[in-house]
């Protein structure tokens, strides 16, 4: 009935706008011919040569009213259609690249493969550092053949929050004399932005993280278990790093779309679904108009560690729209998402909607199809919502291409339920399922008892967890040194000799039930401890020998190189994005068509990782905007908005600006996070989009008849 009535007005609307159109045409085509007249002109204009110019400008400029007469009851016509404009046509969300930070620290603590650094500006500028620290002596420190110079990088990742970890990485600079840093600790280093300018060199800029902690070198090189001379030469830091600053999303508006008044809209649209609460309980919105080019966008708890999806959601929210067009839309959504092929469209829109939405992604909750299925649970959990945690967590056990998004979406789940899951996923048979279930329960609860955690202080982090499933041990190169044992009672078997760094050895003879942990320090006696074969109480004994997290890991190379460990010792066994799957008909429900579900770059945070391989030395190429423009180059754009939201972001702003001056153009009360651009270059300006004008008719139809008569000066 609603749909009926809603139609009979519309088409009441039409036919009513079509007369008064045409009053309003026969008015002015009246009015023309008066002041024709009145110019005494009339007749002889009618066999000028111009004659056939005036036509067409007088059907040009009549074409022109009609369209936007049209365009005008399109706009005000948003109730009536299902076809409801999203944020998608409107913005671009930007601020999700990496910001390279640079420094140069000292690395001590090796033993005797160190090295006196050349001269260079890396020398200098330690040297200065030291000096400012007040460190006596430092040429002195920096000739020891148990100290090196290293050059540190780390990237700062988007939605950073202060104090929140993430990964250093350290080298030796090419001519330098040091072989190895094994076992060297790399002592406190500050982390700024860096720009190498002609004539002036290097450049820092702002100071936004601070580094240190033990070096890991046996695994770099893809999780290799075995190390080579060029890999000894460089390490990483799981976690080595702290940032001290915060970074938040920029929404960037078109040019065809740029004003106040949209800026202000698209704030109260983001705002009205999007918001939390301060400690005092005041509502924060997450959105801040900041001028008609640019919105702030804060990070919403929930979507902490999944930026695309954040991304995602934002750009499915409606522009403008009534109750009645919410209505019609939600009711050809709810359609949408029981088929595979339009269902992750339909849910994030959905979601965007909020809680209006909720009943129609229980309803899919029902489908046959666990792809419908999963896309449905996985809205839900991003509206707080926990009837899907079942699905999530067949989705997460049965079809790799769902398991990260999965994982993602249980780790934000907070009632019991989501918690359940979890724990009954660390028994699970792949190892991948397993970790990834630990570092969701982890996100959720730090302080789960079922994560069986031990902190040591300034070292390492060890999960004992029990677990029904083969036993397993996994190791990390990323966000947090961790060590996880699946199986907290497994022995280690014997005979072994293990190394713990340089300083401690794990030793047991063929039948034991116990091994002798010796401690060597030069010049005293060996310190001997007896513990039992239990892999747990071994790994806390070294620990609180002083063992690091590289000797911890390089222990359980050794050991599974010589088949110590009962079962398989994994390395960065994370679930990824980008995985093909086989999707299954609506219709006949036994054709499967390979699909592909995401990107491997677009890998929810809680599970992303930065391969050396992927890192550059310049922040503007890991950017949004450079990657946009790097694909149309190249011909490669992708055409699915929804996988490559930043594509969209070449309609707002001209092709040689870049994402940073974007945020120092809109904002210009802080700083930019990556000022690429060289100091005083300001060659670069935005392109000022006209304001529209609309010339009154009068002056219009004399300016369009006798303007071809008017002689050019």
């Amino acid at each position: 009935m609603v749909v009926t009535a809603m139609k009979h007005r519309s088409s009441l609307k039409i036919a009513m706008s079509d007369i008064s159109r045409q009053c309003q045409l026969g008015m002015r085509v009246l009015a023309t011919g008066v002041l024709l007249c009145s110019c005494g002109c009339a007749s002889s204009l009618l066999n000028l040569s111009g004659a056939n110019a005036i036509g067409s400008k007088f059907a040009d400029m009549v074409s022109g009213e009609r369209q936007r007469v049209v365009r005008k009851e399109e706009d005000n016509d948003f109730g009536t259609k299902v076809e409801t404009p999203l944020l998608r046509e409107y913005i671009s969300v930007t601020g999700n690249n990496l910001v390279a930070l640079r420094g140069v620290g000292l690395v001590t603590g090796l033993d005797g493969t160190g090295g006196d650094p050349p001269p260079s500006h890396l020398r200098t500028e330690l040297l200065e550092e030291m000096t400012r620290r007040g460190i006596k002596n430092p040429g002195h420190i920096l000739a020891s053949r148990n100290t090196a110079v290293v050059i540190v990088t780390a990237y700062l990742p988007a939605m950073v929050r202060e104090d929140q970890r993430f990964d250093v990485r350290a080298v030796l600079p090419p001519n330098s004399e040091a072989t190895s840093l094994k076992g060297g600790w790399l002592l406190e280093t500050r982390l700024s932005e860096e720009q190498s300018i002609a004539g002036r060199g290097n450049v820092k800029g702002h100071q936004y993280a601070m580094a240190h902690g033990a070096i890991l070198t046996a695994l770099g090189d893809g999780g290799s278990k075995k190390a080579s001379p060029a890999m000894l030469r460089r390490g990483s830091i799981p976690g080595g790093a702290v940032s001290n600053t915060e970074r938040n999303l920029k929404v960037i508006l078109r040019n065809e779309n740029r004003g106040l008044k949209t800026s202000k809209r698209i704030e109260n649209a983001i705002s009205s679904r999007l918001h939390d609460y301060n400690r005092f309980g005041q509502r924060i919105p997450m959105a801040e108009a900041k001028t008609d080019l640019m919105i702030e966008l804060k990070v919403h708890p929930l979507y902490r560690n999944n930026f695309p999806r954040y991304q995602q959601m934002i750009r499915s929210i409606a522009y403008k729209e009534t109750d009645i067009g919410r209505r019609l839309r939600t009711e050809e959504l709810a359609r949408k998402i029981l088929e595979p092929e339009t269902t992750e469209q339909a849910a994030l829109q959905l979601e965007a909607i909020g809680g209006d939405g909720i009943p129609f992604l229980k309803t899919a909750l029902r489908s046959s199809n666990l792809e419908v299925r999963f896309h449905a649970a996985q809205a839900l959990a991003y509206l707080e919502d926990s009837s899907g945690v079942e699905v999530l967590k067949q989705a997460a056990m049965e079809e790799s291409a769902f398991r990260v998004y999965a994982l993602a979406a249980l780790s934000i789940i907070s009632d019991a339920d989501g918690v359940v899951a979890l724990r009954e996923l660390l028994s699970e048979d792949s190892l991948e399922t397993r970790y990834g279930a630990v570092r969701a329960l982890k996100e959720n609860n730090p302080h789960d008892p079922g994560l069986g955690t031990r902190i040591y202080a300034h070292k390492f982090v060890l999960h004992a967890i029990e677990s029904d499933a083969t036993p397993a041990v996994h190791v990390v190169r990323y966000r947090a040194p961790e060590v996880v044992v699946f199986g907290s009672r497994q022995e280690l078997r014997l005979p072994a000799v293990l190394n713990v760094g340089n300083r401690i050895r794990v030793m047991g003879d063929a039948g034991d039930s116990q091994v002798t942990i010796s401690k060597y320090a030069l010049g005293r006696d060996p310190e001997r401890f007896v513990v039992s074969t239990n892999l747990v109480e071994i790994i806390n004994s070294i620990a609180e020998l002083g063992a690091s997290y590289p000797d911890v890991v390089q222990m359980l190379l050794e050991a599974d190189a010589q088949h110590n460990l009962a079962g398989e010792l994994g390395i960065d066994r994370l679930p990824q994005a980008g995985r093909v799957f086989l999707r299954r008909s609506s219709e006949s429900g036994s054709t499967e068509k390979k699909t592909k579900l995401g990107t491997p770059s677009l890998t929810p945070g809680l599970f992303d990782r930065v391969e050396e391989s992927d890192q550059d030395t310049t922040e503007e190429d890991n950017s949004s905007l450079a990657r946009m423009f790097a694909a149309r180059e190249t011909g490669d754009e992708d055409s699915n908005d929804i996988e490559q939201p930043d594509a969209a972001t070449a309609a707002a702003v001209p092709d040689n600006v870049n994402d940073e001056q974007i945020t120092a153009a809109a904002d210009n009360s802080g700083a930019s996070l990556s000022e690429e651009s060289p100091a005083g270059d300001a060659s670069t300006e935005f392109e000022v989009e006209q304001s529209e004008f609309r010339e009154p008719l009068t002056s219009r139809v004399r300016r369009v008849f006798f303007s071809p008569f008017q002689k050019e000066e």
